[in-house]
């Protein structure tokens, strides 16, 4: 026999007091007589504790016209005394961050992500669930969860799982719709935007096709993009059969901006498979009441950062030209992290809770995202492969594997899945890229790997630019990073770069420089009047820790940061052109 479904009604009838009306339904559990509501802490997808429960008011519980008792035990938690009968929990939730995790409702649109909104009945998460939305009149309804028949604001999920991994947008927003390889993608705009939209579905088109080759097929019948134009960037988050992105609407204004979009895209859109389907255990099922670790965000996030790279490139969306100069740009911004070789990516994934999205002032000195060390990972494997495969066998081609031995038969993965799928692919033993870049912090080789796939590889010196002048300044180094540099704009030490000049004169995080060498300096200029000394000579720095003024002697060294630019090498031999454009997937 069927369980009873547990039911959610949301409304809206005073959009301007930004209230969701909340009715949550619970059938009669004769065997449990007192149940635990929770509110999940955070977001999946999202790796940090948000404590949506502060959003929650006017919380009551009754059976019938008999009011029944609550107990809160902590933030997120309250015990629903029921005796076994049916239960109606009526509560509100204040809905106004417009960001993809939260929930947001005013006089024009509504938006939530389930997590910030639906109580979960503890113990009962596989029960399945029914949606009602009670909109106001003239909005439309636009979700990945399917509809009850002749019921177009009535809908089920197969659990709670599914309910609050299926973002919902409420209002007037434009609804378009295209096909792929018998899929019906939903594209849910709204938001004033100057996009051209008929070049957004096409590049939403490319993305799903290219994406859908390298799998083999879609896991899903149905999907929805629902896009909120802001007036400035946000960011994105994936669902098994929809994605949020959050984009700057009326930024389309040069092609740059076009392909920011199809990167967040390519990027949220690949996590359908990477993350939602090919997961480990600690990632689904979820624990919604506290953190869930994992040590592979390197392999969800970062090697899907390098993948959506590829996807553009593969669908047409950008040149390899502009495929090798992004790449170069952002190894030169790479390299330029000092925190990027002291902490090892299995420890960037797990402590991500605690030190990726609350950093202190050293992180940068100590860390590096995941997601940036990822896809540099991601990229020295594919490599790697390629090499050992004459090119033939690649990551897109571990993603398929792990996908068909795992995804696709509900079996969670881990490392040792991940590193035995990639030493099949590549036909020998990978252990040594494991324990130097995944579980150690050697610096990843993308220098010297990239010539054996037909790229020239140059790294210019800060001081290699034709003008003399400006080359001759651009030598000193002093390790500072200012938190500000705009005119007139105080001069306030963001970071020291460890066992710099500047670290070695005892300058540290907050100073404030007032003056180099008797001149007075702001944002704007305390660089320049570093800029006026050679490397080896010194300049005496007087700034203000909190409200005392001191001085220190700064003994400028020579700039070791570099430019670094990757390009099709036009003498490549026959045999690694060929490489080459089995790892890109183009005739360059």
């Amino acid at each position: 026999m069927p369980q009873a479904p547990i039911r959610y009604r949301v409304a809206m009838p005073e959009p301007q007091s930004h209230d969701l009306h909340v009715t949550l339904e619970i059938p009669a559990l004769p065997e449990r007589r007192a149940l635990d509501l929770v509110f999940p802490v955070w977001a999946p997808g999202s790796y940090l504790v948000r404590d949506f429960s502060r959003h929650v008011y006017d919380l009551e519980a009754v059976a019938g016209s008999r009011h029944l008792p609550l107990e809160r035990l902590d933030k997120a938690r309250w015990r629903l005394q029921t005796g076994g009968r049916a239960a109606t929990v009526r509560y509100r939730v204040f809905a106004f961050e417009a960001s993809v995790r939260t929930s947001f409702l005013d006089d024009s649109h509504a938006f939530w992500n389930g997590t910030s909104l639906f109580f979960l009945v503890d113990g009962e998460a596989d029960r399945p669930c029914r949606l009602d939305v009670e909109p106001p009149s003239g909005w439309r309804i636009s979700t990945a969860l399917p509809s009850r028949r002749g019921q177009p604001s009535s809908f089920r999920a197969e659990n709670y799982d599914e309910l609050v991994d299926s973002p919902v947008e409420i209002g007037v927003h434009e609804l378009h719709a295209f096909r792929a390889g018998g899929t019906r993608f939903e594209v849910a705009l709204q938001g004033p935007s100057n996009v051209d939209r008929k070049r957004m579905l096409a590049t939403l088109r490319a993305i799903v096709q290219t994406t859908r080759a390298m799998f083999g097929g879609f896991p899903f019948q149905r999907y929805l993009f629902i896009i909120h134009a802001l007036p400035t960037r946000g960011g994105g988050l994936e669902h098994a059969n929809s994605c949020t992105l959050d984009i700057a609407g009326n930024s389309f204004e040069d092609e740059k901006s076009y392909q920011s979009f199809a990167e967040l895209a390519a990027h949220e859109f690949f996590h359908a498979w990477n993350v939602k389907r090919i997961h480990d255990r600690a990632l689904g099922p979820f624990d919604y009441g506290k953190e869930n670790y994992t040590r592979l965000l390197w392999f969800h996030e970062g090697f899907t950062e390098y993948m959506q790279g590829l996807v553009l490139l593969r669908a047409g969306l950008i040149t390899t030209e502009r495929y090798l100069k992004d790449l170069a740009e952002n190894w030169t911004r790479y390299r330029a992290r000092p925190g990027r070789s002291v902490t090892s990516l299995s420890d960037l994934s797990y402590e991500a809770w605690i030190k990726q999205y609350k950093p202190a002032e050293n992180h940068v000195n100590r860390m590096v995202s995941y997601y940036d060390k990822g896809r540099w990972a991601g990229l020295v494997l594919d490599l790697l492969l390629r090499s050992a495969t004459a090119g033939r066998r690649g990551l897109p081609d571990l993603f398929a594997r792990l996908w068909h031995a795992h995804a696709a038969t509900g079996n969670a993965i881990d490392a040792a899945a991940i590193r035995r799928a990639a030493e099949s692919l590549a036909g020998r033993s990978l252990s040594s890229y494991f324990r130097r870049f995944i579980e150690g912090t050697a610096e990843l080789p993308v220098p010297e790997l990239l010539p054996g796939a037909g790229v020239k590889v140059e790294a210019k010196a800060p001081g290699d630019v034709s003008d003399a002048v400006k080359a001759k300044r651009l030598l000193p180094w002093s390790g500072l990073v200012y938190a500000t540099n705009g005119d007139g704009e105080k001069a306030v030490v963001k970071n020291v770069v460890p066992v710099s000049p500047a670290w070695r004169a005892g300058i540290t995080f907050g100073d404030e420089i007032i003056a180099v060498d008797g001149t007075r300096v702001t944002g704007a200029t305390v660089g320049k009047r570093l800029a006026d000394h050679a490397p080896g000579q010194s300049a005496e720095v007087a700034f203000f820790r909190k409200d005392r003024l001191r001085t220190a002697t700064v003994r400028l060294a020579r700039n070791p940061e570099r430019k670094w630019s990757f390009a099709v090498d036009p003498d490549a031999r026959a045999r690694v052109i060929a490489l080459r454009r089995r790892w890109l997937g183009t005739k360059d």
